[in-house]
């Protein structure tokens, strides 16, 4: 009998012993189908099986007292259509931590303002490449992200919450030291302001990105705010970007080039009616400046309507059609050109 006890005993130590750890993702994918109409050698139609993001992660919390908790997190990518994105352990949110009254530290693989807390406007499920130009705001969004460094969140004072964070030079390793005579290259400093209240939301976020474009520094700035409850959302978004990376649309040539200006806006709504969320945003890019010179034909417009249907509290079902204009390569004077690209999507979405 003593033995059975003890038996029973030991197999539950596992158990005990993870009961502080919870398991978490999203599962996610569907068809999609891209079709590009412009001067580009690689117009025509691609139809393929589209992963919008799936994850999979571990995350957990110890007491430590007088309101004290330790945190840690270990999230990764996993993909519907194979090798599409980069899996692997830790390729998402991966940190440690404490939180307490004084608000939250987190060190490790961290996202950004703009990318925890400012997607909001981004209401849609879509993958990399051509059909995320046309069916999500992957381009508005293209500075969002996460690096390796540490983030401080405040507490709420009265719907308002701040956080910082400082990215260290995810390209210094221990055999590969920063661009000599730039010790701060790579790193940047991202603050971001929150406010909630009674559904009303405001945000603004500032990042400093250091020598993106040779010795100057890049700058981001990104302003949301609207309204998210009793079934509507409706947002607004305006971004800034100065001495940052080119948007390239889709195939324009400007890929790697740096912006001296860059101006972008959308606005996006969605209502729920029962089970189904109809959806619609528009986005708009101006003309950027480049070497001191406003660049024709470098800007874009966007349209992107769909819906949801639950079919669960977990399992969605999603459709979408995007539409975008935007520079698509260089005509024999060496000017850009616009073109066309369109993309429909279908798909499911599971929570757990």
């Amino acid at each position: 009998m003593k033995k059975t006890l003890i038996a029973l005993a030991l197999t539950a130590l596992p158990v005990a012993a993870m009961a502080d750890v919870v398991l978490y993702g999203q599962i996610k994918g569907g068809l999609g189908v891209t079709f590009q109409d412009g001067n580009n050698s690689q117009d025509g139609t691609i139809t393929q099986m589209e992963d919008y993001g799936s994850r999979i992660g571990f995350k957990g919390e110890e007491d430590l007292g007088n309101g004290l908790k330790a945190i840690w997190q270990v999230e990764q990518r996993v993909s519907l259509a194979g090798a599409q994105v980069s899996e692997g352990w830790n390729t998402r949110d991966t940190f440690i931590g404490l939180e307490g009254g004084f608000g939250k530290v987190r060190a490790g693989y961290v996202s950004d303002q703009f990318n925890e807390n400012m997607e909001t406007m981004d209401i849609w499920e879509y993958r990399t490449g051509a059909g995320a130009a046309a069916r999500g705001l992957a381009t508005m969004t293209r500075f969002d992200g996460r690096s390796q460094g540490i983030r401080y969140d405040s507490p709420n004072f009265g719907g308002f919450d701040f956080n910082i964070t400082h990215q260290l030079s995810d390209s210094a390793t221990e055999g590969r030291f920063d661009k000599p005579g730039k010790d701060d290259f790579g790193q940047s400093t991202i603050v971001g302001l929150n406010y909630e209240n009674s559904g009303f939301f405001g945000k603004v976020g500032y990042g400093l990105y250091k020598a993106t474009a040779g010795d100057d520094d890049g700058q981001l700035v990104r302003v949301e705010g609207g309204y998210d409850a009793n079934n509507l959302f409706v947002g607004l978004a305006y971004q800034y970007a100065k001495d940052m990376p080119a948007y390239d649309a889709y195939g324009s040539g400007l890929i790697g080039g740096t912006a001296d200006k860059a101006h972008e806006a959308a606005i996006s709504v969605a209502y729920t009616i029962g089970a189904v969320t109809p959806k619609i945003t528009y986005a708009h890019g101006w003309d950027q400046k480049i070497n001191g010179s406003d660049l024709d034909n470098s800007g874009y417009d966007q349209v992107i309507i769909g819906a949801d249907y639950a079919l669960s509290k977990r399992t969605t079902a999603l459709v979408s059609a995007g539409w975008m204009n935007a520079a698509n390569g260089f005509n024999d004077e060496g000017k850009l050109d616009d073109g066309d690209l369109y993309s429909v999507g279908v798909g499911l979405r599971h929570k757990f």
